[in-house]
């Protein structure tokens, strides 16, 4: 019987599927209740499975002390956090385990975690928060729909930050539920984390005590938390910030020793009494005696898990009890007490040996064992035996001589664990190797566990699951199928080979990396898979930049330069590989850039249905990240001095986020209008926010806690802080406000030459504030308010301001009558000193790099540029093919990154942050003249017949040589061929369809500005041949017939029909009670299709206009076209047979149809026959796309056209 290790419930939890694995057990429901989509470690509550056979306290031990946690758990006054802390062996989880399971008995249990290091998704925090809060929402009925709610907001919020989720999912629920309960308390509910300790990562354990006691808020609910642990520095230091009224606490050694005493001695009494009972021959009834038994009370003092091991030892029918107590005493004066502990086993497994059978035993001990307690998660003897290479009855032989040390499961198919960490300790401390020939070499059994695992790892291969298309979804695969073909030892493997190889490079072994770096040039790709298989894309990217991190040799460069592309390709992919893992072979390779040396290592891993790839750029941009999650635009970012990232935006929040990993960390609420601005005061200790809701709010940006708000009669445009606790606010109404930063208390108000101020700005020293004021630059003395009149101008249209950190030059952005410029201004002379051009929009973002050397300046050209301050040139230009301005942008205090804000509501890609990473190669510093640049639109895309020609329309400027207007591609090679325009830009505004004649010789374009007209086009001499008037609204759909004819569908509720061979004389006007979205002829041109508003597409005569035929659809119609014998007509709902519908029956959506090859679902997937095959990245979504034969053609909002072929 193997242990369940993965759930996956069909829907209703109607059946349920159970996988195997080893280790750590991570739960992933496949049902429609949004809590099951939390990861959940489940082997971490304290009645799992995995902790069956876990000790609780004997009755009559411990009752004062359980007596004093039961008090805490039952007052109504009782403070928010019990903390139970002793050294190691001293019984804290048995006492957790006997609390817990009287809390369950008395329905007061809400949640529990138990860490435990060694066993990786209990070892450390990752899922504390949701793990809980799964079992909460199950422990509080009226807790679950609040906490539904938040995850429905945002489905990936079990992969945000601790704090983030620790708000959103638990306080924020709880507290909508304390002010929907009417009357009376909930019942106080506990939630229990055991061995605190044992986790790994230091921060993790701050924050956690940081967020805890913010659970005592409650009013109509009493959730208290039980702590344990060890007497750790961080935890000590973590209680020692917190109020006393917020936590109680009980040291367990400082209990009274005679009360120890009297708990070891019933313990010892109650086991050595069933140890007597069950050995065969029975023991002796006074078997061991008083006095042994008293020395062994006296030796055990004051360790519970002393005690524990000895009786284990004793149990063992191996070994006589009365020679085990003879050795075991004869360490009774021993001042280890691991010595005391774990001697006496290790010296029994020699027992009767001679030396070569010592030899052999003391080698395999060091294999098998030395194994066990190195791993970083568990395995079971079957999986072991696979990895290390070994006989499964070896593994077995080996173990079962520690039956007191190890836990060993019956079924070999489970996890062997450890009873106690302290064994794994104690066999790898360098002091053990002068007292027993059993002493583990750490390195040496980290050697042998990085060959094991690599070798494992030499089976991974392409599609390794063997998943029906490219785009199957991770979430599809069953348990059952990632068991078959990733059983648990490769798994393991996976997971770990970085680590073990990390700890032999640590001491230099040359051979490891060579081995490492030859086995990644060839499988990087399938343990990318692998790891994305099994939910781990994000465990990869930390691997990877491990194992980065300790190649430092020069003879190693090679590897360095592998393993910096590795990362960058996982960091563009990671979102789309960890949910349908193949991608990385498709969208993976397909659009990395050309010199990409995963790109070029693996090219023969491409998909064989490309054979054409789209132009992608030659190396890795400088945009290394993009957070999104905000749900309007981002018109503010500021870096903390540690690095840390605030966003504030539209959507009236504030977001902060770690830039390296893209973890949320928090959101702050409070504004009700568009946040304006934020920045950090000059120690990182707050935050100050500005919105068009007339208040300035200051936030203690750790805690998340509100800590003032100051109210003011006019929308705040921006902010600045001061080092000498000065805070700036500028207003509608032409002022400027000074605050007290730590007081709120206003100081004064200054009022400028103007009306309106643009941006406000403190120097470095805070003895000059700037602002931009109806076209000036003014200046105060902050301390006296008194105006400086340094600049001496003449000034244009100040937009934006920043000052050098030296002090010695002020920034501003201006517009001298349409032509922007960053200028530098003097602050010695007042004097303009430096003119910098090349923007083609205002200048609304100033920021220089922390060393003054650069300044970076966003514009409403959709661009960032990067000046060099010295050189007095432009550096950088900073794009991607999304169209936005920036409003924005901010260095990280090391100034390697840059933020920038977008803002683009009508392209909907106004919700993400930018990280820029100012030291990648190769970025791009100048443009061509066949560069397509980012003011330019590409909205409607149409093959030629042939496929030889693309046909394109663009709004605003195309390129320093091409306008607005339509524009020829040639398709085989990509080049742009012409341009299709008449003298009247106007014209331009919006061309809003397109379609290409059968023989391909004539052009087709519906214009809509002041009037609305067709207009026929020779595409071959890029020729006007007719203008076509007689709509008299936008004309949003043509079609061609094969004899001629064209046929206009309008907003005006009509079809025309034109003659063109006669000069594009109109034929025909056919009347719709609504708009018309989609019009199409049949082959034979007997019929003429027409889709209008009301979900209704219609067959018409185009000859007489006569109504043929009336199919009610069950969604509105944007597509129409007949199939090539005319019998069906296909939709972008599915298509239908013409002669088989009667007329007025209604067509369901999912009709069946005979999909064309190449689609494109939701902008971001590319589908063959249906199936997902490739996704487009955010920068190749397209605003508009064509097929022909097996050629995609896409549309950029960037003005850009590329074509992908199949």
């Amino acid at each position: 019987m193997a242990m369940p290790n993965e759930i996956n419930f069909g829907g209703g939890n109607t059946g349920f599927q159970v996988g195997v694995s080893s280790g750590t057990i991570n739960a992933h429901f496949n049902t429609d209740d949004p809590l099951d989509k939390l990861p959940a470690v489940i082997g971490a509550e304290f009645d799992s499975y995995a902790n069956s056979s876990e000790d609780e306290c004997l009755p009559g031990t411990r009752i004062e002390l359980l007596d004093d946690v039961w008090t805490w758990i039952v007052s109504p006054d009782g403070k928010c956090i019990f903390w139970l802390n002793g050294r190691a062996g001293t019984g804290k989880s048995t006492i957790s385990r006997t609390v817990a399971r009287r809390l369950k008995q008395q329905k007061m249990l809400g949640a529990s975690f138990f860490f435990k290091r060694g066993e990786k998704d209990r070892g450390n925090a990752r899922k504390l928060f949701p793990t809980i809060i799964r079992q909460l929402a199950r422990s509080i009925p009226r807790l679950a729909p609040a906490v539904r709610k938040a995850i429905d907001a945002d489905p990936d919020i079990g992969s945000r930050g601790m704090r983030v989720q620790f708000d959103v999912l638990l306080l924020q629920p709880l507290l909508s539920l304390k002010s929907s309960v009417s009357s009376g308390r909930i019942t106080n509910v506990v939630i229990l984390i055991d061995a605190l300790d044992e986790c790994d990562v230091e921060n993790d354990i701050r924050l956690v005590l940081e967020l805890l006691p913010q659970l005592q808020d409650g009013q109509n609910f009493s959730l208290r938390v039980m702590l344990t642990s060890r007497p750790e520095l961080s935890i000590r230091l973590g209680f020692k910030k917190l109020s006393n009224n917020a936590y109680k606490y009980l040291i367990l050694h400082d209990i009274p020793r005679e009360s120890i005493k009297h708990d070891l001695a019933l313990f010892l009494k109650y086991r050595l009494s069933e140890i007597r009972q069950e050995r065969e021959p029975p023991l002796p009834a006074d078997w061991p005696g008083n006095m042994k038994f008293q020395k062994l009370v006296e030796m055990s003092m004051p360790l519970f898990i002393y005690a524990a091991t000895i009786c284990r030892v004793f149990e063992d029918p191996r070994w006589d009890p009365a020679d085990t107590l003879t050795e075991i005493l004869a360490y009774q004066n021993t001042s280890s007490k691991l010595d005391g502990t774990y001697l006496p086993v290790l010296n029994q497994v020699l027992h009767g040996q001679d030396k070569n059978q010592a030899r052999k035993l003391i080698k395999e001990f060091r294999q098998v064992i030395g194994a066990i307690v190195t791993l970083e998660n568990p395995l079971s003897a079957t999986s072991l035996a696979r990895l290390l290479g070994l006989p499964e009855k070896l593994i077995i032989s080996r173990i079962s001589l520690l039956h007191s040390v190890l836990n060993i499961p019956d079924d070999k198919d489970l996890p062997i664990r450890l009873f106690h960490l302290s064994f794994k300790n104690f066999l790898l401390d360098q002091g053990t190797r002068q007292k027993t020939p059993f002493y583990v070499k750490r390195l040496a059994a980290h050697y042998q566990l990085t060959n094991s695992c690599l070798d494992m790892c030499q089976r991974l291969q392409k599609n390794i699951c063997r998943l029906w298309c490219e785009g199957v979804e991770r979430a599809d695969i069953s348990r059952q199928t990632l068991d078959e073909f990733l059983p648990p030892e490769l798994q393991y493997a996976c997971r770990y080979w970085i680590f073990h190889l990390v700890q032999c490079i640590q001491v230099d072994i040359p051979q490891m990396v060579e081995s490492a770096f030859s086995y990644l040039k060839i499988h990087f790709l399938h343990w990318l898979e692998a790891m994305c298989l099994l939910g781990l894309a994000s465990e990869s990217l930390e691997m990877i930049n491990l194992l980065n991190a300790h190649i430092t040799s020069e003879y190693q460069l090679e590897m360095r330069d592998f393993l910096q592309d590795a990362k960058r390709f996982i960091v563009e992919n990671q979102r789309i590989a960890d949910k349908a893992p193949l991608q990385i072979y498709c969208a993976g390779l397909i659009f990395a850039p050309r010199t990409s040396i995963i790109r070029t290592t693996f090219n023969s891993e491409l998909p064989g249905w490309i054979s054409r790839l789209p132009e992608v750029n030659e190396t890795w941009s400088a945009l290394v990240r993009t957070l999104e999650g905000h749900g309007g635009s981002v018109q503010s970012v500021a870096f903390s001095p540690d690095g840390t990232l605030a966003s504030g935006s539209g959507d009236t929040t504030v977001r902060l986020w770690d830039p390296v990993t893209r973890i949320l960390q928090q959101t702050l609420r409070g504004h009700t209008s568009m946040i304006i601005s934020v920045t950090f005061s000059s120690d990182g200790e707050l935050l100050v926010t500005a919105s068009h809701d007339c208040t300035v709010r200051i936030w203690d940006p750790v805690s998340g806690a509100l800590k003032q708000t100051l109210q003011s009669d006019h929308e705040v445009i921006s902010v600045a802080c001061s080092p000498c606790d000065c805070l700036a606010s500028a207003h509608m109404d032409g002022t400027v406000r000074l605050w007290n930063l730590s007081t709120g208390v206003l100081q004064k108000t200054l009022k400028g030459y103007g009306n309106y101020v643009t941006s406000v700005k403190f120097s470095n020293d805070g003895g000059l504030l700037a602002a931009g004021i109806s076209s000036r630059i003014t200046a105060w003395d902050p301390k006296t308010g008194y105006e400086k009149n340094i600049f001496k101008g003449p000034f244009n249209s100040i937009d934006s301001l920043a000052f050098s950190p030296d002090g010695d030059l002020l920034a501003t952005g201006e517009d001298d009558n349409g032509s922007p410029s960053v200028c530098l201004w003097s602050l010695t002379s007042g004097a303009k000193v430096k003119i910098f051009e090349g923007h083609s929009g205002d200048i609304i973002s100033l920021a220089f790099s922390p060393d003054g050397t650069l300044l970076a300046s966003g514009s409403q050209d959709y661009t960032v540029r990067i000046w060099n301050i010295a050189e007095r040139q432009l550096q950088h230009i900073f794009r991607d093919h999304s169209t936005t301005r920036i409003p924005s942008v901010a260095f990280s205090p090391d100034g390697r990154l840059l933020a920038s804000g977008s803002d683009n509501v009508s392209m909907h890609v106004h919700d993400a942050v930018r990280i820029w990473d100012l030291a990648t190669d190769g970025l791009q510093t100048t443009s061509t003249d066949h560069d397509v640049q980012k003011s330019a639109s590409v909205t409607i895309v149409d093959f030629s017949p042939d496929g030889s020609l693309l046909a394109s329309v663009s709004c605003g400027k195309i390129s320093l040589n091409h306008k607005a207007g339509i524009l020829l591609w040639r398709v085989s090679t990509g080049e742009y061929v012409g341009n299709l325009r008449t003298k009247d830009e106007e014209n331009w505004a919006s061309v809003d369809a397109l379609a290409f004649s059968h023989d391909g010789g004539l052009l087709a374009s519906a214009h809509s500005t002041f009037y609305y007209l067709v207009s026929i086009w020779n595409p071959r001499t890029m020729t006007l041949l007719h203008d076509l008037r007689g709509h008299k609204a936008s004309i949003k759909s043509l079609a061609w017939s094969h004899d001629g004819h064209l046929a206009s569908g309008s907003n005006d509720y009509t079809t025309r029909v034109w003659n063109i061979p006669e000069g594009g004389i109109e034929k025909q006007l056919i009347r719709h009670p609504n708009e018309v979205t989609a019009v199409a002829f049949s082959n034979d041109n007997q019929l003429l299709a027409s889709a209008s508003f009301g979900q209704t597409v219609r067959l018409w005569d185009p000859v007489t206009g006569v109504l043929r035929e009336s199919v009610q659809m069950e969604r509105e119609i944007s597509q129409l076209e007949f199939s090539q014998d005319d019998s069906y007509l296909s939709t972008n709902l599915g298509s239908f047979f013409i002669q088989q519908r009667s007329r007025h029956e209604k067509v369901p959506a999912d009709t069946s149809c005979i999909h064309p090859k190449i689609t494109i679902e939701e902008r971001q997937w590319v589908c063959l026959g249906g199936e997902r095959v490739l996704w487009l990245p955010v920068a190749f979504r397209p605003r508009c796309w064509a097929v022909h034969g097996n050629t995609l053609a896409l549309g950029y909002q960037s003005g850009h056209v590329s074509f992908i072929g199949f």
